[in-house]
C-alpha cells in the first residue's frame, strides 16, 4: 500500500512540473471588425493570409486585409485552467466512472474494508467535473466480523491537464444508511490514462484517505478473551458469550484508500 501511494503521488507531481513548463508562444489576432481570435498562428503569409487554431480547436482562415494587429501571448495550453476544451482530455459532457477500492485502517476505528463505488455526473468545465454516485463497503472488524455498508455520495473532480496522460483531485461527501453509521468524507489525488486519442475512455488510479463517522459497540468476550470488536445491536443479543456491552459513543473510523477504476 505504502509503495503504490508513493508511486501515484510521484507521478502525480511529475505530469504536473513536467506540462506547466511546456508553454508555447500564442497569438491573440485583432481584426479591423473589432473581432479578437486568440489562439496559435499555424500558417502565415504575409501578402495575403494568416490561419490560426483557436482556444476551443477550431481552425479560422483571414485574408491580411482584415488583420488589424497581433499580439504574442505564452499560454501553457495543455493546463485545464487555460482556455476552452481543446479535444484532449476530459471533455465536456457526461462522465461515468466504476471503482474497486480498498481501505486500510488507521486508528483505533479504523477499520479495514473493500468494495465497489459508481458515479455519474457532467463536465462543466476542461478542468471541473460534477456528479453524484453510490458506494458499497464491506467492513472487517477487529474480531474478522464483517458487515457491509451503503453511503450516497456528491463528487467534485478537478483535473489539471488537458492531456490523455493527467493528475486531478477527487473529493467525496456523503452520507452511509447503514446502521451505527453517518457522514463520510473522502479526499484523494491520482491518475487518469486515456484510452487512445479523443476518448472517453480511460483508466482511473488514485490513493487517499476516509473518514466514516461510526457509532461503534464495544464488548467484551470471556470465553474468547478478546475485546475491541466491532458489531451491530443484533450481533451482541445474539451471542450468549457476551458479559460486557459499552457503547464508546459517535467516533471517526479512518482509512487509507486505494482505488482503481474505469471511466466511460
Amino acid at each position: 500500500m505504502k509503495k503504490t501511494i508513493l508511486l501515484i503521488l510521484s507521478l502525480f507531481i511529475l505530469a504536473i512540473s513536467t506540462n506547466a513548463q511546456e508553454s508555447e508562444k500564442y497569438e491573440t489576432v485583432y481584426l479591423n471588425n473589432g473581432q479578437v481570435i486568440k489562439g496559435k498562428i499555424t500558417a502565415y503569409d504575409a501578402k495575403s493570409h494568416l490561419v490560426i487554431r483557436t482556444d476551443d480547436g477550431r481552425v479560422l482562415r483571414y485574408d491580411i486585409h482584415e488583420v488589424e494587429r497581433v499580439q504574442r501571448r505564452s499560454v501553457p495550453d495543455k493546463v485545464a485552467f487555460s482556455g476552452d476544451f481543446n479535444g484532449k482530455g476530459p471533455q465536456r459532457g457526461y462522465r461515468g466512472f466504476v471503482d474497486g477500492q480498498a481501505a486500510l485502517g488507521s486508528g483505533k476505528y479504523g477499520f479495514s474494508r473493500y468494495g465497489v463505488s459508481t458515479t455519474h455526473g457532467y463536465q462543466i468545465k476542461p478542468w471541473l467535473f460534477v456528479g453524484a454516485g453510490y458506494e458499497y463497503y464491506l467492513f472487517i472488524d477487529q474480531a474478522d466480523k464483517k458487515y457491509s455498508t451503503h453511503t450516497i455520495y456528491g463528487d467534485i473532480r478537478i483535473d489539471f491537464l488537458k492531456s490523455n496522460f493527467e493528475p486531478f483531485i477527487d473529493l467525496r461527501m456523503g452520507y452511509n444508511t447503514g446502521k451505527h453509521m453517518g457522514l463520510m468524507f473522502s479526499p484523494s489525488l491520482g491518475m487518469r490514462f486515456a484510452i487512445g486519442n479523443n476518448s472517453p475512455y480511460a483508466i482511473n488510479a488514485s490513493v487517499g484517505y476516509s473518514f466514516q463517522r461510526v457509532n461503534p459497540i464495544y464488548y467484551y468476550d470471556n470465553w474468547l478473551n478478546k475485546n475491541g470488536a466491532c458489531y451491530t445491536i443484533e450481533n451482541v443479543k445474539n451471542n450468549n458469550d457476551d458479559v460486557f456491552i459499552e457503547v464508546d459513543g459517535s467516533q471517526i473510523s479512518g482509512g487509507f484508500t486505494l482505488r482503481l477504476g474505469f471511466e466511460f
